[in-house]
């Protein structure tokens, strides 16, 4: 399963950041938007630096 994940492209992982970021933005409260932004934020930035480890 590892392998399918690493094989993503770079502007799915965006363009599915973004789809849930706006799905918390229209469809929640203030206070879980906030710690939804946060944690989705976390685990997308740890895929993308596991992906994109050597180009750094």
């Amino acid at each position: 399963m590892a392998q399918a994940i690493s094989k993503i492209p770079t502007w799915l992982m965006i363009t599915v950041y973004v789809l849930i970021l706006a799905v918390l933005g229209l469809c929640t409260d203030l206070f879980t938007f906030l710690v939804g932004t946060g944690i989705m934020t976390l685990i997308f930035a740890g895929g993308y630096d596991r992906d994109n480890l050597h180009d750094h």
